[in-house]
């Protein structure tokens, strides 16, 4: 896929995966990557102020910021789903069968919700 002058967003840009994407895109010739994330300190902790990244607060399962970015992100031509959620224990190490449904369901709705939900404005 030809990448050159694509401008991007990347949810789940703070951190892994999500971080790698957006080098990926940039090093592939991207002109722009929005990069999106709970916590706007992490965005900014990791991506030091390149001029070709722009830094979103952006939880998916939000719809009200997941608008908002849209707002913002006017000129995206591809997005990249990449929001999951983690936890330390999570729903293996879960005590008892309530906690680990809430926890499986913690996990899954950014993949689940996040992709329609983001997936909607860029139609």
């Amino acid at each position: 896929m030809n990448l050159k002058n694509t401008v991007a967003l990347v949810t789940g840009a703070a951190g892994g995966i999500g971080r790698e994407f957006v080098a990926h895109l940039l090093e592939r010739g991207a002109a722009k990557v929005y990069a999106g994330g709970r916590h706007a300190a992490a965005l900014a902790g990791s991506f030091n102020g390149d001029l070709c990244i722009a830094p979103l607060v952006l939880d998916v399962t939000d719809p009200a910021q997941v608008a908002a970015a849209a707002a913002v992100a006017t000129d995206v031509s591809l997005v990249i789903n990449n929001a999951g959620y983690s936890a330390e224990q999570g729903a293996v190490a879960a005590a008892d069968l309530s906690e680990a449904r809430r926890d499986r369901r913690q996990l899954l709705r950014p993949a689940a919700d996040g992709a329609r939900v983001c997936a909607d404005p860029c139609a």
